[in-house]
């Protein structure tokens, strides 16, 4: 079942006050071979979910390719809960003719029309566009006035003591301006921002010009690295975003006006939040992929007392750095090869490391507990230590 209404508050019939809804950033579909994976994977786990009572897809079901949005429809329909859908900068249709713009032909008849809000157990939805688009092939994030203005009213219909959950493409922190988003969004005391786009898993309290904060969740790529990378023994690539993180998605529970939040590996045990990598030696560095910014992490090791608490550490991933070296061995036209991930080294936003460890590299192979906190999540697990 899809939500298709646009400008109207509809109310799902699901239970009480307790929701379990599943967002999903891009699974940006190039070929049927990519759907194929897709539906191996991301899309088979998503219907085998007995526990989800919704399901929100941030943009970018397919790239520049209109002709699998049907496919791709079929698929999620055969969801056994109910979808919705924000457009991605990819799902528009692209013409030859020179000067002509792309537009959302295909999407609006396929999927949906853009905006739409409703009530599901006490939560209000609100799904919208904001790919703003340059010219007849650049974008840009952002709203237009009529969206605004559409918006202004929605939160002036919404009960205070009602979460609001803004589910858009391109994260606002991307936007051209904020100020007179703030305006409008300050209306409301209690929202969530959920956004996609990226092809990286990020977190952060999103600091408006006046003062608002926000809690802003980039819930990473269902493709990951666009099914580029490593297959694994189902044939699918591994795809390791530049965050370090795998593909994956975010969980939200959401019970009388709050939300927690989780996220879920692909292809992977429930179980699996984290990876310990023994660097240089010496140092102990932890990759809680879904952390935040703001979190904390701390780690009890195999012959230590207590738990030790670690600091946030401004560095790529481990993961990504192990791509990297992988990249270096490819031979030939690298760009062509579907092993090849484009990697940018970038700095991870949910690492963190402990220093100076005289007997780090005996951690190799050892299983540590980590532990990981902030106002929206918590998490434990036992991590197997590997070494870069």
């Amino acid at each position: 079942m899809v939500v298709a209404l646009v400008g109207l508050i509809l109310v799902l019939p699901l239970p009480a006050q307790k929701l379990r809804v599943a967002f999903v950033g891009d699974p940006q579909v190039d070929s049927e071979t990519e759907l194929s994976y897709a539906r191996r994977s991301v899309y088979r786990e998503l219907r085998e979910r007995k526990d989800v009572d919704l399901a929100i897809f941030l943009g970018d079901l397919v790239n520049d390719k209109p002709e699998l949005l049907e496919p791709t429809r079929a698929t999620l329909d055969s969801l056994p809960y109910a979808w919705a859908c924000v457009p991605g900068n990819h799902d528009r249709d692209v013409y030859k003719v020179k000067g002509k713009a792309r537009d959302m032909a295909t999407y609006s008849q396929v999927i949906h029309t853009p905006d739409t809000s409703f009530v599901c157990s006490g939560v209000q939805f609100i799904l919208m566009d904001d790919v703003r688009l340059v010219g007849s092939a650049g974008y840009e994030g952002g709203f237009r006035e009529s969206q605004k203005a559409w918006l202004k009213e929605v939160l002036e219909a919404v009960p205070e003591d009602r979460l609001a959950v803004l589910s858009v493409h391109i994260p606002f922190n991307e936007f051209e301006a904020l100020d007179s988003l703030e305006t409008i969004l300050a209306i409301h005391p209690k929202l969530l921002l959920m956004c996609g786009h990226t092809h990286t898993m990020a977190r952060r309290m999103l600091k408006f010009p006046g003062g608002l904060e926000v809690e802003e969740v980039l819930t990473g790529a269902a493709c990951g690295s666009w099914w580029r990378g490593r297959p694994d023994r189902y044939g699918i690539p591994c795809a390791t975003q530049n965050c370090g993180a795998p593909r994956c998605y975010y969980v939200a529970d959401f019970n009388k006006g709050g939300y927690r939040l989780d996220y879920k590996l692909i292809g992977e045990p429930e179980s699996v939040k984290a990876s310990a990598t023994v660097v240089d030696s010496t140092r102990l560095v932890v990759n809680v992929y879904g952390g935040a910014l703001e979190g904390t992490v701390e780690v009890k090791l195999p012959g230590h007392h207590g738990w030790i608490t670690l600091r946030r550490s401004a560095e790529p991933a481990p993961e990504v750095m192990e791509t990297y070296a992988f990249n270096k061995t490819i031979t030939g036209r690298r760009s062509g090869n579907p092993l090849f991930i484009p990697m940018l080294r970038a700095k991870s936003p949910h690492v963190w490391s402990l220093d100076d460890i005289p007997d780090a590299a005996s951690l190799e192979g050892k299983k540590i507990r980590v532990r990981y906190r902030d106002a929206s999540m918590q998490l434990g697990e036992t991590v197997t230590c590997r070494r870069l």
